[in-house]
């Protein structure tokens, strides 16, 4: 995300105190996937495994941003290895972690200062509850990449997140195939509860 060049003004900031993220309803997924394939980098809406797909408008229900999780990685060493994981400790508690896998801003960055990281703590403030209403298991601990020789996190540096270190270059094309891209990207991680890491 490009670092904003200034702060919000006064009627930028009221647009970000107005800001509501919700779920999309099922009606919605259409425009979603074709919004995330037009804008996303990646140019696909395709999420693999437990998955949840979030609007932020604006008091007019304007669409600002959207937001897509989708099931952990399987495995990440720098993840891996940072909770201490064991093989069977990671199989019984990968599905309390979920991924961010699209983030897109609608929305011109430059009118709206701080969009993106505020949109960001607002849905990461009701991921878990909407996740054990779906899914019936809660979520301690999110995790997202950033290829950093095109974004620089800001937004996820903003909203409190932590960088563990770098991927070993596959994506993942299905919940448990992945393919070599050469491309590692940067491994952020932030928990939703402070006891995350020794629940994990």
């Amino acid at each position: 995300m490009p670092r904003p060049q200034r702060l919000p003004n006064h009627d930028e900031q009221s647009l970000l105190q107005e800001l509501e993220v919700r779920l999309i309803v099922p009606g919605e997924r259409t425009q979603w996937n074709k919004l995330v394939r037009r804008h996303h980098y990646l140019k696909n809406a395709s999420l693999v495994g437990e998955q949840l797909r979030y609007v932020v408008t604006d008091s007019k229900d304007t669409w600002l941003a959207l937001i897509g999780w989708s099931a952990a990685a399987m495995h990440l060493k720098a993840r891996d290895q940072s909770i201490e994981w064991s093989d069977r400790q990671r199989e019984g508690r990968l599905r309390l972690l979920a991924q961010n896998s699209r983030f897109v801003i609608l929305a011109e960055r430059q009118r709206f200062p701080n969009l993106a990281s505020r949109a960001l703590s607002l849905c990461l403030k009701r991921l878990s509850e909407d996740w054990q209403a779906q899914y019936r298991h809660p979520i301690v601990m999110v995790e997202t990449f950033v290829d950093r020789t095109s974004y620089q996190a800001t937004a996820y540096k903003a909203s409190g997140w932590q960088p563990l270190g770098y991927s070993s270059g596959f994506k993942r094309v299905a919940q448990a195939f992945y393919q070599r891209h050469g491309r590692p990207k940067e491994l952020w991680v932030k928990e939703l509860d402070r006891r995350a890491w020794q629940w994990l």
